[in-house]
């Protein structure tokens, strides 16, 4: 599965961004297949190992961070190692009838495999044929090294790079946005994301932990499951609601959650971490690198407050919230400690600002959305990648609304994860009206 390479000594050091940093921090004390992303890409007709390998080696050379190793610095830091590039050899594997089962099973045994992140480059492919001809590439990044949106743009760039164009527009690095990031002049943008901070954490609830996390008897043990429902009813109540109160589709989706966990749970406020992709700003916005941190939102709905001015002002407090979305993350650790925020809800990402929160949001777009489902049916199960969040929403658009709920809790059985997707749905089919 490793692709093979000719070592080379490293030539550039460099620190974390802040995405990288904030990463490290949460994934320091995560089992290593958390931190994989293993995915299937179709190749296009007529493709050959070579022009595969060929366009990986391009990707390589235009994007530094697919070439980049994470070097220790001290007991608990890390900093980027910038390799120059190198030949990409790759290993087939013979999919006979069925190449989309066998990409499927190499994609998995990919993503359990660890990297060592300061000898390996942080990806690594094969290539599944059918009768010896090209048909899939299985390649599996480690989260370092790119987010969801980043891998995106590899696959459109590798589909175009393997099809012999050429893509000459000139592609940031991760060392120009660190030294950006900790540069003097902007002292005032991490100051001023200082002090959201520090207003998020007088206005929030106290920190809940799940029960027996943090007693004298250790860390309780904690199970996973989760629940999928692919719904195009939902889809289209939430694309209805955001056009009618001019607001944003995730924001919509946010609401109902939050709403859902109020009425299920009785919780009339949550601190709940929101993803903030950090791709705003057009220098940065094709950077591949894992840019995207948690962003705080205090969330409060009222009893018999009209949805629509709960959407809308969760929509505002996002877009405040989004504006220090990249922010040095060791800062709000050391607030958090004045505020009584430290350790982890429920064990996990102890040490780092994901511990704070028991509520996770993703919007993740139309990242991996061949994979949804849109038969309106609850989905269950067990396996699959796993960060440990207490309650984790992940949310695709596509034909369908698909939202993944994972939780992660002393607890047993499906009946949280279920219950919250039904009635996320429901909400949002309610609020939405007939057509």
């Amino acid at each position: 599965m490793r692709f093979q390479v000719v070592e080379q000594v490293p030539v550039i050091h460099a620190p974390l961004t802040f995405g990288q940093l904030s990463l490290w921090r949460s994934i320091q004390r995560l089992p290593s297949e958390a931190c994989n992303l293993p995915q299937t890409w179709a190749l296009p007709d007529g493709a050959s190992l070579p022009s595969v390998e060929q366009a990986l080696e391009a990707l390589e050379e235009r994007h530094e961070s697919l070439r980049t190793r994470y070097e220790p610095d001290g007991e608990n830091d890390l900093v980027q190692a910038v390799w120059p590039v190198a030949p990409v050899r790759l290993d087939t594997v013979e999919g006979g009838d069925d190449p989309a089962r066998v990409a499927e099973d190499a994609a998995a045994r990919a993503g359990a495999d660890p990297f060592d992140l300061a000898k390996d480059r942080p990806w690594r492919a094969c290539v599944v044929t059918s009768g010896g001809v090209p048909v899939r590439l299985v390649i599996c990044f480690h989260h370092i090294a790119v987010d969801a949106w980043a891998i995106n743009q590899l696959h459109q760039e590798f589909l175009l790079l393997a099809d012999g164009l050429r893509i000459t527009e000139p592609a940031p690095t991760g060392r120009e946005l660190a030294a950006e990031q900790w540069s003097a002049a902007r002292e005032r943008r991490r100051k001023a994301a200082r002090k959201f901070w520090e207003g998020v954490f007088e206005a929030a609830p106290a920190m809940e932990r799940e029960p027996g996390t943090d007693g004298p008897e250790g860390t309780a043990t904690l199970s996973t499951r989760w629940a999928r429902l692919g719904s195009k009813e939902a889809g289209d109540a939430a694309n209805r609601i955001a056009e009618r109160l001019e607001v944003s589709l995730p924001s919509v989706v946010l609401a109902a959650f939050c709403l859902a966990v109020r009425r299920r749970t009785g919780r009339d406020r949550m601190l709940v971490a929101v993803y903030a992709h950090n791709r705003s700003d057009p220098q940065w916005e094709k950077l591949v690198a894992a840019q995207n941190q948690i962003v705080p939102l205090v969330v409060a709905p009222e009893p018999g407050e009209d949805f629509g001015e709960l959407v809308r002002r969760v929509h505002w407090d996002s877009l405040r919230s989004y504006r220090h979305g990249a922010y040095n993350v060791d800062d709000v650790l050391e607030l958090g400690r004045v505020h009584g925020y430290s350790g982890s809800v429920n064990g996990s990402f102890d040490g780092s600002v994901s511990g704070f929160f028991r509520y996770f949001f993703n919007y993740l777009g139309e990242y991996q959305q061949e994979h949804t489902s849109v038969d309106e049916q609850i989905r269950t199960g067990t396996a699959g990648r796993n960060i440990g969040a207490p309650l984790y929403l992940q949310v695709q658009a596509g034909e369908a609304l698909t939202c993944t709920l994972r939780e992660n809790s002393a607890g047993t059985g499906f009946d949280e994860v279920t219950g919250l997707l039904l009635l996320l749905r429901d909400i949002l089919v309610a609020a939405a009206g007939p057509e």
